[in-house]
């Protein structure tokens, strides 16, 4: 009776929990068995056969590579040392590939250059197959669609690629063009993704807080990587509870369509002087080419989506979930796969799934074959879209052709035989992995995550299952979710704090997702429902046409109850546009006024701050309330409220400033910077929106320059481990030098903004005063009636929070009498 009432009241408590901790991870994210005192950095994620393998880099004073496994990328058992040769002693950043059965080891113990490892399983037992490579660190290997290997590896000023002849041999190096700032680049991951090539990488010291992750896309593997300057860093965190974030790998997540990333936190130091670094991941969103990472977050996430249906054998027979078409020898093996064995005839033996997929759908399959027969075309692999025998699609290995064969066939007629060869020397005795992407009437189909086979038909969804023709085969883990082509972005729940980009509403269609007043998509563009969608010059695509009484809703996780900002990224040539936010019957907002812009493609941010929102999964629907507006995205910040306050280091002390570097103190009621070199201490909140702030500015020398940090955020101290770097900031500076007033912004790199040339003496108190208000700043020196400087940061990096900051750059100078208020 007593254990009844526990259970009763257990359930009623997770009935009460809010709808995000029901199935939640949250970062940083600690594993079983790590490295004592040293945790788990330089995360890699293997996928294989359904299951996800993970390795992580050695301890420097320890031998043996470790590695996890997890079918969902949440609960991970610990596998063991998967290699243990004393070459893997301080093995940094091991990374695993799979291909024609075996698994190589890509590692570069101590970082001093790389060795290859082999296995024929993927926890190991992996063995050393090369002398010393060389090539640095952070060695990474993509395989193009065409089979052909690139290796890429860490150096100064970029990240060098090399076309590779086989898994043991590079070729020469190429600077593909993407780096961090000019310093040290590495931890390299590529991803191909539409035609494109999307390369992730790290920057500056990895005992930084300021560690951070970028991304550059090519449309060549080897050069030509771009950075995304309106984008990157993509992730970065210098304060808080995770800090130093970086080195990062992609891995599609279990419902075949999501996409994470894995990456690490810095901790600090290990007794011996060696870093301490925990696991998180983060979901990826994509927005046409735009790739956006959903964090850092340190609060409950919901779990990895899993897919529609999967079967991984683990059972003793068949079963009913699956149906035998036109005959064939079929059984279970281990529990483990499902195989078919009869030989002799050119019959298609099938074992189809009762579950069926929607219109569009991602379905994954696993096959090998044990022995084929005497015929034409003895065949093994997939069917998918399967109605009946007269309605169904194939995609089948031919180890006698060595190719890829596809056929559709529609009403009882073939749409024609489609094929693809496969790489020279692919062994089909061992395990491979097909693919099938079904969106609209195009089918994309893949063999070991090479694109293969692009082909149209008028086929809707239906069953999936394997077949066989003439051949022996088994079958392993087969899976199928309902989206493809990133459709399940659409409908992941956004953490708030988070951006969300305006094409990212629910689907569900007219009433549920959205309100459209048009019956097609004007644009054109995205997604194939009514809601009109067209190309965005600043990168992906935008809601445009929105009319009066149109609305959009979106799924949210938000961290905590309380006050919010948001700000909307919008473009309107319309006067009296506007909207407002609602989370299900409750107005979040009043109507928002959005202003004429000036043009469909003169985007503004509109920020409303103080708004309330409650804890956990939430829909918020945007609806336009007059007049006619383009919609980009919408950004969420905790609301800070600004407070009033003053100092004027008459104590002697600079309580409350944090120092990042350059050489700092307090003397004569004053807050010195010594020069030399650049120099920043910043105050206050990250969350500040709108205010002004006023300083008393004394330059001791002519050359250099001296100001205010407005909207900072990510500050760390660029003088550190040699980086010499001066912009490591998220914000907005305004200085003086002795030809005039000047404002520029710092996102890890630099921008000039404005400037107004006049003279300021040295030796002399200068007051300035800055306003920040949505995006204008305002900038006045010694006369505060009229601005000397008065900007409108337009794009679409605006900072629109933060906290406030001196600065210098090789300038000796003294500042006093800081006011702040809202």
């Amino acid at each position: 009776m007593k254990k009844s009432k526990l259970l009763l009241a257990l359930l009623v408590l997770c009935l009460m929990l809010p709808a995000s901790l029901a199935t939640a991870y949250q970062n940083p994210r600690p594993l079983s068995n790590e490295w004592p005192t040293y945790g788990s950095g330089d995360p890699y994620i293997l996928k294989y056969k359904g299951v996800y393998y993970l390795y992580v880099s050695t301890k420097d004073s320890e031998i043996g590579i470790k590695a996890w496994s997890s079918t969902d990328l949440v609960n991970w058992t610990y596998a063991g040392l998967v290699a243990t040769d004393p070459i893997t002693k301080a093995a940094y950043a091991p990374e695993v590939i799979y291909w024609n059965g075996y698994f190589y080891m890509y590692t570069s113990p101590g970082g001093g250059g790389h060795y290859v490892l082999r296995s024929e399983s993927p926890t190991g037992p992996f063995t050393i197959q090369t002398p010393n490579k060389g090539l640095t660190i952070d060695g990474h290997v993509f395989i193009d669609d065409d089979g052909q290997w690139y290796f890429y590896r860490a150096a100064h000023g970029q990240m060098v690629a090399h076309r590779m002849s086989d898994p043991y041999t590079f070729g020469p190096g190429f600077n593909t063009g993407a780096t961090v700032n000019g310093g040290w680049t590495e931890g390299a991951t590529v991803v191909k993704r539409n035609g494109k090539y999307y390369m992730t990488y790290t920057g500056n010291h990895v005992h930084s807080p300021a560690y951070r992750v970028d991304y550059a896309v090519s449309d060549n593997p080897l050069t030509g990587f771009v950075p995304v300057q309106n984008q990157n860093p993509v992730l970065i965190s210098t304060e808080g509870p995770t800090i130093g974030l970086g080195h990062n790998g992609l891995v599609t997540g279990p419902d075949l369509d999501s996409m994470y990333m894995f990456y690490h936190d810095w901790k600090g130091y290990t007794p011996e002087g060696w870093p301490i670094r925990s696991i998180n991941m983060d979901r990826v969103a994509w927005n046409g080419d735009k790739m956006i990472v959903l964090g850092p977050t340190t609060t409950s996430q919901p779990d990895p989506a899993l897919p529609a249906f999967q079967d991984r054998f683990n059972r003793t027979a068949i079963g009913s979930s699956w149906t035998n078409v036109n005959g064939g020898t079929w059984g279970i093996y281990n529990q483990e796969l499902m195989w078919q064995d009869t030989l002799g005839t050119t019959t298609a033996y099938k074992q189809i799934t009762n579950a069926a997929t929607a219109s569009n759908y991602t379905a994954e399959f696993h096959a090998k074959q044990m022995a084929r027969g005497t015929s034409a075309s003895p065949r093994y692999g997939a069917t998918f879209s399967y109605v009946d025998e007269n309605n169904y699609g194939v995609a089948m290995l031919s180890s006698k052709n060595n190719r890829l064969e596809t056929n559709i066939v529609i009403g009882g007629v073939s749409q024609g035989w489609v094929n693809a060869a496969l790489p020279a020397g692919y062994d089909y005795s061992k395990w491979h992995n097909i693919r099938v992407e079904k969106s609209g009437n195009t089918f994309k189909i893949y063999v070991d995550n090479m694109l293969k086979v692009t082909r149209s038909a008028n086929l809707g969804g239906g069953k999936v299952g394997y077949l066989t023709e003439d051949t022996h085969a088994d079958f392993a883990y087969v899976a199928f979710s309902n989206q493809a082509g990133g459709s399940s972005d659409w409908d992941a729940y956004k953490p708030i704090p988070g951006k969300i980009e305006a094409v990212h509403y629910m689907s569900g269609g007219e009433g549920v997702g959205y309100h459209d007043l048009t019956p097609a998509n004007l644009g054109g563009q995205y997604r194939s429902d009514a809601v009109d969608i067209r190309v965005n010059p600043e990168g992906g695509y935008n809601v445009g046409w929105n009319q009066t009484g149109e609305w959009l809703k979106y799924r949210v996780n938000v961290a905590a109850a309380g006050a919010y900002d948001v700000t909307f990224r919008m473009a309107t040539t319309m006067n009296g546009v506007g909207i407002r936010l609602w989370d299900g019957a409750t107005a979040l907002t009043g109507v928002v006024s959005i202003p004429n812009t000036g043009g469909w493609d003169a985007w503004r941010s509109i920020t409303v701050t103080n708004i309330p929102m409650t804890q956990g999964l939430r829909e918020l629907r945007v609806e336009f309330v007059t007049g006619e507006a383009d919609f980009a995205s919408m950004e969420f910040h905790t609301h800070a409220a600004v407070p009033s306050l003053t100092d004027n280091f008459n104590d002697n002390n600079s309580d409350g400033w944090k120092r990042w570097e350059g050489n700092w103190s307090v003397s004569g009621g004053q807050y010195h910077s010594a020069g030399g070199t650049f120099a920043k201490t910043t105050f206050g909140n990250d969350n500040w929106a709108n205010y002004t702030v006023e300083a008393d500015i004394r330059m001791n020398e002519a050359g250099g320059d001296a100001g205010i940090i407005v909207r900072g955020t990510n500050p760390a101290d660029g003088l550190e481990r040699a980086q010499g770097n001066a912009d490591f900031l998220q914000g907005y500076y305004a200085y003086i030098k002795t030809d005039g007033v000047y404002l520029g912004k710092q996102n890890y790199n630099w921008s000039n903004l404005a400037g107004f040339t006049t003279p300021l003496a040295i030796n002399t108190w200068h007051k300035m005063k800055v306003v920040v208000n949505g995006t204008n700043i305002k900038v006045y020196v010694n006369d505060m009636t009229t601005p000397k400087l008065d900007y409108n940061d337009y794009s679409p990096t605006a900072f629109t929070h933060g906290k406030i900051g001196l600065r210098t750059a090789y300038k000796n100078t003294s500042f006093d009498n800081v006011i702040l208020y809202p």
